[in-house]
């Protein structure tokens, strides 16, 4: 499994990104797919901010996994692993008289983004499972 590679902070964090993403694309297909459905109102996926708070309150820090419902908590008050991806639907404009507020080409930049930050995020993890073969090999 690949947790037993990372530290505990990058893998949940890939993991955490990539689930934003899948989410992301599956939101912004949506989107596009309602591009001509009169009064919908587009969504948009927040993870990176919250991510990134939870990151700064508790850097790199010890998280305890309880074996036994007897055990104290260590560090649970921080876990990055509960942050959570959000979709939120912007309700607040509009932009053509059927008050639909989807723009295609924001929608297609938006796909574009996502998708380089998912390839760059499988970049990452496919370099470092060649990292792990080349010392599982000798070679590193």
């Amino acid at each position: 499994m690949l947790n037993q590679f990372f530290s505990s902070v990058q893998y949940i964090a890939t993991r955490k990104a990539l689930d934003a993403a899948a989410l992301r694309q599956k939101t912004i297909s949506n989107n596009i797919a309602n591009v001509d459905t009169p009064h919908y109102k587009r969504s948009e996926v927040n993870f990176e901010d919250a991510f990134k708070q939870a990151l700064e309150k508790n850097p790199r820090r010890l998280v305890g996994f309880k074996t036994d419902h007897q055990h104290f908590d260590i560090n649970s008050h921080t876990d990055i692993n509960s942050v959570q991806p959000t979709i939120w639907r912007q309700n607040d404009t509009f932009s053509r008289a059927d008050d639909n507020n989807v723009d295609i080409d924001v929608e297609m930049a938006e796909l574009a983004k996502n998708q380089l930050m998912f390839n760059a995020l499988i970049e990452g993890l496919n370099r470092k499972m060649s990292e792990y073969k080349k010392v599982i090999k000798g070679q590193g």
